[in-house]
C-alpha cells in the first residue's frame, strides 16, 4: 500500500526535515560568522594605522598648515630661513635682514612663504630703521653729527627722505630743535613701493630693502587705479589741502567735517608710457575707512589715516617712485 502524503505521517515528516534545517542554519552561522568579523577588522585597520601614524608624526602644539607644506617642498628654502632666524636671534639684525631680502627675491617662491619672510622683515624693521639705534654693518642707516647751520631740511635732502622721516627716527619734536655736534641717525633713501591691486596691497621698500606692506583702498570701475610707473611730484605733498569733487563740483575744505582726503595727500606723476599725462592720482587718507581694501576711489590710492601719515613722512617728493601692478 503506498504511503498517504496526508495525515499524521505528513506532520511527522514536516517536523523532521525542520529540525534537520536548523541544525544546518545553525551550523552554518558558527562556521561564517568569525570570518565575516575578521574581514570587517581588515577593512577598518588602515584608518586606525594612519590615525595613530599621525599621532605619532605631529608635533605638540602645532597644527599642520599650508606654509608648513610649502617651506617643507624646498629644502634650500627652508634652510635658508633657518639661517636667517638663527642670525636674529643671535642679535645679528642686518644679516638677517639681507638674508630675508635675497628670500624674497627668489622666485618662484610660495605665497605663504613669501608672506611670512615679509612679517619677519617688517618686525626687524623695528629694531634697524624705525629707531635711533644703528645696527652693526647697517649701510642704509648711519650717524651724523650736526655741523653750525645746518637744517633738518638740508641734511634729509642730501639723504633722499623727508626731514620728517629723520625727525621720526630720532624723536626731535621740531624741525628747529638740531644743535651744533649733535649726533643724530639718517637713512640714505629714497623710500618706494609697489601696488598689487589684485591683493590691494602696498609693499614700501628703502632702496630695494623691503620694509613693510599697508592695505590700500583703489579706483572703482570706470576710475580704476592706472598700472604703471608713478613719482612723487615736487610741491604735490600736503596736509589736507582745498579739494573740489571733478564729479558734483562741491568744494572740500580742510576743517569741513566731511572732508574726504584723510590727514594727508601725496599728489603722484606719470613717468612711464602707460602713466605719462595722466593728472589727479594720488596717495592718501579717507574720511570713510571702510572702503580700505575695496574699489571706491576715482582712481587714487586711499590709506588708513594713520598709515598715511607714516608713508607721508617716508615719501621725497621728485625722487620716491611707486609702482602699480595688477
Amino acid at each position: 500500500m503506498a504511503i498517504s502524503s496526508y495525515g499524521p505521517n505528513r506532520n511527522k515528516t514536516i517536523i523532521y526535515y525542520s529540525i534537520i534545517a536548523l541544525i544546518i542554519i545553525a551550523a552554518a552561522g558558527l562556521f561564517f560568522y568569525p570570518f565575516g568579523r575578521k574581514q570587517a577588522v581588515q577593512n577598518t585597520a588602515p584608518v586606525t594605522d594612519t590615525t595613530q601614524q599621525t599621532a605619532k608624526t605631529a608635533k605638540p602644539g602645532k597644527t599642520a598648515s599650508v606654509t608648513d607644506a610649502n617651506i617643507a617642498a624646498s629644502p634650500h628654502v627652508m634652510e635658508l630661513l633657518k639661517q636667517a632666524q638663527n642670525d636674529a636671534d643671535s642679535g645679528k639684525i642686518i644679516v638677517a635682514r639681507n638674508s630675508y631680502n635675497d628670500i624674497l627675491n627668489m622666485s618662484p617662491l610660495p605665497d605663504s612663504v613669501r608672506e611670512m619672510v615679509k612679517k619677519q622683515m617688517t618686525a626687524l624693521a623695528d629694531q634697524w630703521l624705525f629707531t635711533k639705534t644703528i645696527q652693526l654693518g647697517d649701510d642704509l642707516c648711519s650717524s651724523y653729527k650736526v655741523q653750525p647751520g645746518d637744517s633738518l631740511a638740508q641734511i634729509a635732502a642730501k639723504c633722499k627722505v623727508p626731514y620728517e622721516f629723520i625727525m621720526r627716527i630720532n624723536n626731535i619734536a621740531s624741525d628747529k630743535g638740531l644743535r651744533a655736534d649733535q649726533v643724530i641717525k639718517i637713512a640714505q633713501g629714497p623710500f618706494h613701493a609697489i601696488i598689487y591691486k589684485s591683493a590691494f596691497t602696498m609693499d614700501l621698500y628703502l632702496q630695494n630693502i623691503y620694509i613693510k606692506s599697508y592695505k590700500i583702498g583703489l579706483g572703482k570701475e570706470g576710475h580704476d587705479t592706472p598700472v604703471g610707473l608713478w613719482r612723487a611730484k615736487v610741491g604735490g605733498k600736503l596736509i589736507k589741502p582745498t579739494w573740489t569733487d571733478p564729479d558734483t563740483g562741491k568744494t572740500y575744505h580742510a576743517d569741513d567735517p566731511d572732508y574726504p582726503l584723510g590727514s594727508g595727500w601725496i599728489r603722484l606723476e606719470g613717468t612711464d608710457n602707460r602713466t605719462r599725462g595722466i593728472e589727479g592720482i594720488a596717495i592718501h587718507g579717507t574720511n570713510d575707512e571702510s572702503t580700505i581694501g575695496t574699489k571706491s576711489s576715482r582712481g587714487c590710492i586711499r590709506l588708513y589715516n594713520g598709515e598715511l601719515k607714516e608713508v607721508y613722512d617716508m615719501f621725497e617728493a621728485g625722487f620716491s617712485e611707486l609702482r602699480v601692478v595688477e
